[in-house]
């Protein structure tokens, strides 16, 4: 458990030399406990502090990279139960599931080319495939070896962390040797001796799915597999209906959090078979680190994606675009100019409304601190002045000739003192309350006024 206020203060020299910037040890200590202050701010904080602060403030849930470089995935690092206690720190790995039985080397290749390309840009975050779950079929060591060892290389070539979804101990031997340095996950088939896959992953320093029947056994496991050697441990939860497998999930994050047992201190992996898309929401929701996915087709992957991402945001840091003024096509001085919030939905919004209409404009992204056009106003964060003072900071007077600017048609009430703060001959038009309007806008209402 983390350490109090008052258990840090004994733990500190007691001085009151305010080296750290505040006026007295038991201050510091407040801070620290808060996660407000580093200790390092303590220039006379003994070994034996620093050891019991950095043991304590550890996360409680052990983090774990799977792959190298820039398209690793780490998962882990978590320390709350519910978001809005702090935050959600990393947010899940999507895996796609990869069966090379039967392809040629071009089917392969054809595939997982696919599956990198893939790139959807919503609300300021790309969606794409995380890693590559590849699936060891049953058989000799020398057919796993050409088959899902050929496809775990040619997937790690490409970028992407390799899950092992092992059959058999020599068919992921014989495939986790060949990509070790890419640092593999291994994953045992459900139900099978861990002892032998342990040995294997400690062996080549590579992460481990551990699994068992219930969350008691799955502790100790994990426990024993880390006395044999393995560093980095995923949990695979028991569960094979969705209220046994929440329950375990449940279990297991809490029992993390509140330090009852150390084997639970992992995050969690969680597989999810074609036509699982429930499986995969609880996941998500419940605090899975890693998901392999069985979808060929590819449906599951946009409502996850979404899913994910309106989850794993910072609460208290809102999705929102940088300020400044944008180009929609090819904007001239005589383009419309329309003004919107920084918050990221509305930006995508209004920008992919505004570009369907085929009519090149500017787009004026006032800063609100993230916030939604009316719920910014209503907080006094999109008043006319403060537009006004966005548009004469982004010199939109040099941008068009017309000196005309669109508001959204929520906040009509700003127009006049809009108008007043910009003077010199600027005008105010409201536009529609909804994106989905400003083609007809454009067509009716500019048409005429640019006249």
């Amino acid at each position: 458990m983390p350490l109090t206020g008052l258990q840090i203060f004994k733990l500190l020299p007691n001085t009151n030399c305010r080296k750290c910037g505040y006026p007295t040890c038991l201050t510091f200590a407040m801070k620290l406990a808060a996660g407000k202050e580093a200790l390092e701010k303590c220039p006379d904080a003994s070994p034996e502090a620093k050891a019991a602060l950095g043991a304590a403030s550890a996360p409680p849930i052990r983090g774990v990279t799977i792959g190298r470089g820039e398209c690793a995935v780490t998962v882990g690092e978590e320390t709350v139960f519910f978001r809005h206690e702090k935050t959600f720190v990393r947010r899940p790995g999507l895996f796609q599931t990869f069966d090379p039985a039967g392809l040629t080397a071009a089917e392969r290749d054809a595939r997982l080319d696919h599956w990198r390309d893939v790139r959807i840009d919503r609300a300021g975050e790309t969606f794409q495939v995380d890693g590559i779950a590849v699936v060891e079929t049953p058989g000799a060591p020398a057919a796993a070896f050409t088959g899902a060892g050929a496809a775990a290389v040619a997937a790690s070539e490409r970028g992407f962390p390799v899950a092992i979804l092992a059959a058999t101990l020599p068919g992921a031997a014989a495939v986790a040797e060949r990509i070790k340095e890419h640092r593999p996950l291994l994953v045992p088939p459900a139900g099978a001796n861990l002892e032998g896959y342990a040995a294997l992953a400690a062996r080549l320093g590579i992460p481990l799915v551990v699994g068992a029947p219930d969350v008691g056994s799955l502790a100790d496991a994990a426990r024993e597999a880390v006395r044999v050697g393995v560093g980095d441990i995923l949990l695979e939860p028991p569960g094979d209906d969705a209220r046994s497998l929440h329950h375990s999930l449940t279990v297991i994050r809490r029992g993390a959090l509140d330090r009852v047992h150390p084997g639970l201190g992992h995050p969690v992996f969680l597989r999810v078979g074609a036509g699982e898309i429930e499986r995969g929401v609880l996941g998500i929701t419940k605090f899975a680190s890693l998901l392999t996915l069985d979808d060929s087709g590819g449906e599951t992957w946009l409502p996850l994606w979404t899913l994910r991402q309106n989850i794993y945001t910072d609460p208290q840091k809102p999705l929102q675009m940088d300020a400044g003024l944008y180009a929609i096509g090819e904007p001239n001085e005589h383009s419309p100019l329309l003004v919107t919030s920084n918050f990221s939905l509305t930006y995508f919004i209004v920008s992919t409304e505004a570009e369907a209409t085929g009519m090149a404009c500017h787009l004026a992204v006032v800063d609100a601190e993230g916030l939604s056009v009316l719920t910014a106003w209503s907080a006094g964060k999109f008043s006319g002045e403060r537009v006004a003072k966005a548009l004469r900071a982004m010199k939109a007077d040099e941008r068009v000739s017309h000196r005309t600017v669109i508001i959204p048609g929520y906040v009509p009430v700003i127009s006049g003192e809009l108008e007043d703060a910009l003077g010199d001959g600027w005008r105010v038009l409201v536009g529609p309350q909804e994106a989905s309007d400003i083609a007809p806008f454009f067509r009716d209402v500019w048409a005429q006024a640019s006249v």
